[in-house]
């Protein structure tokens, strides 16, 4: 009879709290139930029954209770809130809040709606564009390839106009789309990295893409039109002598003060910096400056330390130290250092006007995506594509030991992933530039397509010197891949190192973005407000549980019940299905490691580098099942 009772309690608070608290799953209730109902067939004693149930009862109160969560959750709130600001600095916390999330979101939480991946749309070229890639192009390879990287090769860039390419065409520029940005640089990568490096810096991050965005009207009307027509050589300076990556360790600074400017006392600022690895400063007028703000005097406010600026600087002024070359390896691409001692500019040099102080690094993590999504992704691909062909060739006409190489089973081991890799480069480029064209800024797949390019290009090259032997061993200019072989170190390296984009980047910045309470459980935090995260914890954990057996049930199911487009059939199904199966499964390995781990999880890189691995193959499989 004891035990009738007690069923009794337990189906009747689980109901009640179902009122209380609709996020309450109903699984949740007749799991609980038929536990006990189980234990009670079996005729196990009371005592078992009861600690059994009683369990059960306290995990239903936890998750669905807002009550006794509340009770659970007060005394660690203030300990998570001190450990999670000390993990996440300023410079973290706007780069992982920055951009639009797309697919790579929907992976992330296993709510996967087959419409917004199939319905992105490809735009064809207009008659301009297409009029420019076939005519211009060309017509700036054929000079290159001439006079190589000379003066007269850099006034064909500027009068026909590759330098604007993104600036509207009111401002005098090309305004033109994403997929021909991406056509025109993977063509002009495939003549020579170091002409493409040169034509996408100036339409990548930089002074254009800034004032576009930022600038007030008069730096818009004044500077667009210099920089579409190459009036203004821009570059834009980030990496300190001794930062490297970590921006936040910068030492450039910029001292707020007044001082006389064109026979004026002017408030402005007083700039001290030491950069290095600018791409075109030798050559730049105008340098886009980061740097870090300082306001001792509380000439524009109250606050002292104020945090990253950008600023136009004139690359004549007094005190600037313009024009060394660095070296890059086995290019020849304009990039050098430079310093600036003392440099005063006027409140109208910074990037927005005085408004936009401090707000730099918010400005570029926003602006990466042309760097990350665009520029590398298309010199690697032109890399890959140009590896396979030439080899294919090689293989066909080259014979060893009286066979044609490709009959080598070896030759063909490495033939065969590098045609898979183009078509999946390919696919991936044309998805990203889709929706870009769209208006989005994709920042976690920009940084998808970063990595996975640049990687692939690694292997790919590798692969294709493999087969060519010798053939491409000696430099000369029939070794047509000696310049793509060299450029690869550039390309790992740039718009955010590959150790730093893979272990750091996409699953980090991807979690905070991408997942579906964290970013505002973390707001609720630092607000601590508790009765707001109590509440965004209830769904958080119900969520948990959602994944948890979907996983569980495609698992066993093969997938088989897993929701997919309508009209698939046979092979296509199932990877559907499976492609579902493998999102799930994340979703709830992403809530086991932050249980784990909780904020500490940034300092775990090699478990981010993994999940970072899981979240690229199923964008690149969800990308190959759409084209």
């Amino acid at each position: 009879m004891l035990i009738i009772y007690y069923v009794a309690l337990v189906i009747g608070i689980t109901a009640l709290f179902a009122r209380v608290d609709r996020s309450l799953p109903l699984f949740v209730i007749v799991f609980s139930v038929a536990t006990l109902y189980l234990i009670i067939g079996l005729e196990l004693s009371q005592i078992i029954i009861w600690i059994v149930g009683s369990i059960l009862l306290l995990i239903n109160l936890i998750l669905f209770v807002p009550f006794f969560r509340l009770l659970l959750i007060r005394p660690i709130v203030s300990n998570f809130v001190n450990t999670a600001k000390l993990s996440i600095s300023d410079t973290e916390k706007v780069a992982m809040e920055c951009g639009d999330t797309h697919w790579e979101k929907q992976l992330f939480t296993n709510q996967l709606y087959w419409n917004e991946l199939l319905s992105v749309e490809t735009k064809p070229l207009s008659a301009i564009e297409q009029d420019f890639i076939n005519k211009k192009v060309p017509q700036l390879c054929d000079t290159f390839n001439q006079f190589g990287l000379t003066d007269k090769t850099l006034e064909q860039i500027k009068s026909a106009g590759f330098w604007s390419l993104n600036i509207p065409k009111k401002y005098g520029g090309l305004d033109f789309s994403a997929q021909a940005h991406a056509k025109i640089l993977t063509q002009l990568s495939s003549c020579n990295t170091s002409l493409a490096v040169t034509v996408m810096v100036p339409n990548s991050l930089g002074p254009a893409e800034l004032i576009l965005h930022y600038g007030t009207d008069e730096q818009k009307q004044d500077l667009l039109p210099k920089l579409a027509t190459g009036e203004h050589i821009p570059c834009f300076a980030l990496t300190s002598t001794d930062a490297g990556s970590d921006a936040g360790a910068m030492v450039d600074s910029g001292v707020i003060c007044q001082q006389e400017y064109n026979g004026k006392n002017t408030l402005g600022i007083r700039l001290n910096w030491d950069k290095r690895y600018t791409t075109l400063a030798p050559m730049a007028t105008l340098i886009g400056l980061a740097f870090k703000t300082y306001d001792p005097d509380g000439l524009i406010g109250n606050q002292s330390d104020l945090g990253i600026t950008c600023a136009l600087v004139d690359s004549t002024l007094n005190g600037v130290s313009i024009g060394r070359h660095h070296h890059p390896i086995g290019s020849n691409f304009s990039n050098g250092p430079h310093q600036g001692k003392d440099v005063f500019i006027p409140m109208s040099a910074v990037i927005g006007g005085q408004a936009m102080i401090a707000k730099g690094w918010s400005m570029l993590m926003e602006s990466l995506s042309l760097g990350r999504g665009v520029s590398l992704p298309s010199l690697s691909l032109a890399g890959v594509e140009l590896s396979l062909k030439t080899s294919l060739e090689y293989a066909l006409i080259r014979k060893q030991f009286k066979q044609s190489l490709y009959r080598f089973q070896g030759v063909a081991e490495k033939l065969v992933p590098m045609a898979a890799d183009t078509l999946t480069m390919k696919a991936m480029s044309n998805f990203h530039l889709n929706l870009l064209d769209q208006g989005l800024n994709p920042s976690v797949s920009s940084a998808i397509l970063k990595y996975h390019h640049t990687e692939l290009l690694r292997t790919n090259i590798n692969h294709a010197m493999d087969i060519h032997g010798g053939k491409t061993v000696m430099l000369g200019q029939r070794n047509y891949l000696s310049d793509i072989y060299q450029v690869v170190p550039i390309a790992i390296t740039v718009e955010g190192a590959n150790i730093l984009t893979r272990s750091m980047i996409i699953f980090g910045q991807g979690l905070v973005r991408c997942h579906p309470f964290l970013k505002e459980e973390l707001e609720s935090l630092e607000k601590k407000d508790t009765v707001l995260f109590n509440r965004l914890l209830g769904h958080h954990l119900a969520h948990i549980i959602g994944v948890k057996i979907k996983s569980f049930v495609f698992a066993i199911s093969g997938g088989r019940l897993a929701k997919i487009p309508k009209g698939v059939k046979g092979f296509e199904k199932n990877n559907y299905q499976q492609l579902a199966t493998l999102s799930a499964s994340f979703a709830f390995l992403v809530e086991i490691v932050l249980m784990k781990f909780g904020p500490k999880i940034k300092f775990q890189e090699s478990v981010n580098g993994l999940f970072s691995d899981l979240l690229i193959k199923m964008y690149s499989i969800s990308v190959l099942l759409k084209y």
